[in-house]
């Protein structure tokens, strides 16, 4: 299966263009499977939109790369899709203690599209080619959404494509996509592979070290029609992915197949309009890792995921009521279900293993919510809200076997652990306001805002049941662990004239009761009291457990300016501070920022268009000191990258354009290890491509 998906794509793309150049141009039609927020309730909630304009002008072609021009989004240990492992790509916003599950619900047209089993976003999976627009939501609680929006929801739109984009650059990369659109059908093919990058730093690198490459492909098929009152909308996806992960054993994959469904009756039961979602998901995933000796000469087998396999359906449905006035109720209820299982092969001795394991369960939230927009004046907007959900997780498992003889039988069953079922129910709210007063004179230039909310996450299956192993770090699995908690407060204002600069500034308050954390217990050689764990020289011992209350604060700044009809600036600016306030048990972490979360993050870009047949952007980001661990004692440095890209429109179908991801070739460490090995992320990638339209 490595390289099926991959060839696929490839075959698919020539074939998707022949196609496109017998048909016409498909409208964009978007069928929402949810209520959209109105304009007043994404002013209140400060909600920051990104256009397709925008993306098509960035120099990082992957959208998590291209995300991090948004000041609060962070992605785990600074590192973005082309590189990172995939347990390590999980979003966070407001550096509210990033973590590879994330705190972040993703949506894609409606669908929510975070890994069923451990949370996190294959970001190679989304086509930035084909995206309409990407509302980011910062704060706001679960609100409509529900489970995973602990601080917020990031919302993708995706369009019919009529062209394509390829292009080629440093460390062997190639990549390509394409779609064709008729007859109320559309198809999007993706394909791109590399080389990669080294993981770790340069001068504490060995001859274990190697490359991390990468090859990923993806089929899109969409149908949208009407049937009766209802509009229609459907998907049917594949996606491959493989990576390599920076020695000559460590390698993971997946494969997945999804359906979705969409749909809006105009006049549904009452009358009114009804929107809904269906969806389908199957994902498996395979991982392994190895412990590399100090002088990286050679490595040792340390964990073999053969099998993960991870399945999520559920829907949503929802209605509107225009009251009049600019008065709206929304009305919704939806339901997510999913179940996972690790299968993985451990404990090697002599590189053998000698243990199997398989750890898994299930887990169902849903939800009803009800939330209302009314004016209490011209100038003043109101936004409630409030949710139920009930949650709960069962069948959960950790059974493990021997893979050697044990009193001359195979198989015999050494941990036999059945967790019980739990669950609860989860009450959420928000309230927010805006106020657009009439200020020095000049009205409508300035709002005013404040909200309050909550908002929740469950523990992800692979938190609750899997322990895992990278290189000599261990960290244990913990099924008792409790849904994460978030309450806070936020207010904020935006200047916007009618020429100049538009700025808008927020500060926020939040607090979070039982923070998912991986708590460090010894950094110790040897068996670790109570767990029967044995920890090598140079590695760490932790577990995952909920911090009792953990207090995020900060201020961002975002600022755009049309200096001139050539060239638009934009500046962001974040101060965030996550702090442990109580750790029951655990008096070390009281005090302590959360690992990975710097206190400043900035960024700034230019976008030149001085014909309008060029278009040059320029983003500059920086992110201050975190740490890597709970303890502050692995500092991470400071770092800035510099991305550019220009872009020339030959004619209306075709255009060139070339990039250059961090640019000066900066070191960004990812992660310190308590041995003193520095990962980093990727140095200068140049690139240069084509981009059609037929």
């Amino acid at each position: 299966m490595r390289r099926a998906g991959m060839a696929l794509a490839m075959a698919l793309l020539p074939t998707v263009a022949w196609a496109a150049a017998e048909v016409d141009q498909l409208p964009t039609i978007i069928i929402t499977g949810r209520v959209p927020p109105d304009a007043a309730t994404e002013r209140i909630y400060g909600t920051i939109q990104l256009d397709g304009p925008w993306l098509d002008a960035a120099p990082e072609r992957r959208l998590d790369e291209a995300l991090r021009s948004v000041p609060g989004f962070s992605l785990f240990r600074r590192t973005g899709s082309t590189s990172a492992h995939p347990t390590a790509q999980g979003v966070s916003l407001r550096s509210l203690g990033p973590n590879g599950a994330g705190r972040t619900l993703v949506l894609v047209d409606d669908i929510p599209v975070n890994d069923p089993f451990g949370g996190w976003v294959y970001w190679s999976r989304l086509p930035t080619a084909a995206i309409a627009s990407v509302a980011v939501t910062e704060g706001s609680g679960a609100g409509p959404w529900g489970n995973q929006a602990l601080d917020g929801v990031i919302r993708i739109t995706t369009k019919p494509l009529n062209g394509g984009e390829a292009r080629a650059g440093s460390n062997g990369l190639v990549e390509g996509t394409a779609g064709a659109a008729a007859g109320g059908v559309s198809i999007l093919a993706h394909a791109s592979r590399s080389d990669g990058s080294y993981l770790v730093r340069s001068d504490q690198r060995g001859p274990i070290d190697t490359q991390a490459g990468w090859d990923d492909a993806w089929v899109d098929v969409k149908a949208q029609g009407e049937a009766g009152p209802l509009a229609l909308a459907g998907t049917v996806s594949a996606f491959h992915e493989h990576r390599g992960n920076g020695t000559p054993f460590q390698e993971n994959g997946t494969d997945a197949l999804e359906g979705s469904l969409r749909f809006s009756a105009a006049d549904g039961p009452l009358g009114l309009l009804w929107h809904g979602t269906l969806y389908l998901r199957r994902y498996v995933f395979k991982n392994r890792f190895s412990s590399v000796n100090a002088a990286r000469t050679a490595e040792t087998p340390a964990l073999d995921q053969y099998r993960v396999p991870a399945t999520a359906a559920g829907g949503s449905l929802s209605t509107t009521v225009e009251e009049g006035g600019g008065r709206r109720t929304v009305l919704g209820a939806d339901l997510r279900w999913a179940e996972g299982a690790t299968h993985e092969r451990f404990q090697p001795v002599a590189g053998v293993f000698q243990r199997d394991r398989d750890a898994g369960g299930d887990q169902v939230v849903g939800g009803v919510y009800a939330e209302q927009t009314w004016p209490l004046a011209e100038t003043i907007d109101l936004h409630g809200g409030v949710r139920l959900d009930g949650w709960a997780t069962g069948d959960g498992h950790r059974v493990e076997r021997s893979l050697v003889p044990i009193g001359g039988q195979t198989g015999v069953v050494t941990r036999n652990d059945h967790y019980d079922d739990r669950g609860g129910a989860l009450p959420t709210a928000r309230l927010g306001a805006d106020w657009r007063p009439e200020l020095f004179g000049k009205p409508g230039d300035w709002t005013l805002r404040a909200a309050a909310y909550t908002g929740f996450r469950l523990p992800t299956i692979n938190e609750l049941y899997r322990p895992y192993r990278v290189g000599n770090d261990i960290v244990e699995a913990n099924a008792r662990l409790k849904p994460e908690r978030l309450a806070g407060v936020e207010a904020g204002v935006t200047w916007a004239p009618a020429t100049g600069p538009t700025v808008s500034l927020t500060a926020y308050h939040d607090g979070v009761t039982d923070a998912v954390d991986n708590v460090q217990i010894t950094d110790r050689p040897g068996t670790v009291p109570g767990f029967g764990v044995v920890v090598p020289a140079g590695g760490t011992f932790a577990q995952r457990r909920n911090l009792d209350r953990v207090r995020a604060e900060g201020v961002e700044m975002r600022a755009t300016w049309a200096l001139d009809p050539t060239l638009d600036a934009g500046l962001g600016y974040l101060w965030s501070r996550s702090t442990v306030l109580r750790a029951d048990g655990l008096p070390a972490l009281v005090g302590k920022r959360l690992s990975q979360s710097p206190l400043h993050t900035g960024t700034a870009d230019l976008t030149w268009t001085p014909v309008a047949a060029v278009t040059t952007a320029l983003r500059v980001k920086a992110s201050g000191q975190q740490y890597e661990d709970g303890l502050n004692t692995r500092p991470l440095a400071p770092t800035v990258t510099v991305d550019l890209s220009a872009a020339w429109r030959v004619r209306e179908s075709l255009e060139l354009f070339a990039t250059a991801e961090n640019l000066f070739d900066r070191t960004v460490e990812s992660g310190r290890r308590v041995d003193g090995l520095v990962a980093i992320a990727p140095g200068r990638i140049i690139s240069g491509g084509v981009r059609v339209n037929w």
